[in-house]
């Protein structure tokens, strides 16, 4: 069989197990936007309307990168029954578009595939101290169900963790809000193989930030996203190189949009 039947094979069934639960979408949301919080704040789950809306998480660490401004958290999810690892974005995002560059790096051999040089280098600054946390969670919450999220720059970082989960046989559903393009489309084809990772690619109206880097560079989304648009949203089609019918098909962007999902803020209250 080849290589571009078994995709197919793949993409099939990847759509046919795909739910979108917006309940669950915009409580992550909220999770990604507190991790702009200060560490005291996260760690005591004082975070505003996030800790008041959601206030099941238990168990907290930040783990954190000072030299490269890197920082997340994880924490178990009572409601949910889940290991939450979140991760933060940029906490300026006009200097953070305006400094994305178009380099790209290889992500492994086995892969053969190149991902964005500074979104991988984030996440390698947080791997050792997430790599000796989440184990211990596990051992703790073994029949827990695993989410990773985050908001921007976090949806990246998130992108390559719950990777690198699937890689090691985890089951992982992914939440990523308002995320650039992380890799290439041998990056794409890697990533959609693991049937082990659902992933809900979420997109609101023009946010500028999912169209960085620019596609014509060579910069592929992961599946699915989920555009929200004109008061509703749309589950958008499984496809290598993007649905150009969703998000895609914004003629022109807006900051402003990167910083509201479902109907929450990224200016949490902290």
């Amino acid at each position: 069989m080849t290589s571009s039947k078994i995709l197919l094979l793949i993409l099939v069934a990847t759509a046919s197990a795909f739910t979108y639960n917006e309940a669950i979408a915009k409580e992550n949301a909220a999770l990604s936007f507190a991790a702009y919080c200060p560490n005291a704040a996260i760690n005591n789950w004082s975070v505003g309307y996030v800790s008041n809306q959601y206030p099941d998480l238990t168990n907290i660490e930040v783990f954190e990168n000072l030299i490269q401004g890197t920082k997340g958290y994880i924490a178990y999810n009572k409601k949910e029954s889940a290991i939450v690892v979140v991760f933060r974005g940029s906490s300026n995002i006009q200097n953070w578009i305006e400094d994305v560059s178009f380099g790209k790096i290889a992500y492994n051999l086995a892969c053969k595939c190149r991902v964005h040089t500074g979104f991988y280098d984030a996440f390698l600054s947080l791997k050792p101290k997430i790599d000796n946390l989440f184990p211990g969670y596990v051992t703790k919450y073994p029949y827990a169900s695993i989410h990773v999220t985050g908001h921007s720059l976090g949806g990246a970082m998130g992108t390559f963790y719950a990777l690198q989960l699937a890689e090691s046989g985890k089951t992982v559903q992914l939440f990523t809000y308002g995320s650039p393009r992380v890799g290439d489309p041998d990056f794409y084809d890697w990533f959609t193989k693991y049937t082990k990772i659902t992933h809900f690619r979420v997109v609101n109206q023009n946010d500028t930030v999912p169209h960085i880097p620019l596609y014509a560079m060579g910069f592929y989304h992961q599946d699915r996203e989920i555009w929200y648009h004109d008061g509703t949203h749309t589950v958008c089609a499984v496809t290598r190189g993007e649905d150009k019918t969703c998000s895609y098909s914004v003629k022109s962007t807006s900051n402003a949009d990167h910083s509201t999902y479902i109907g929450l803020s990224s200016q949490v209250d902290c």
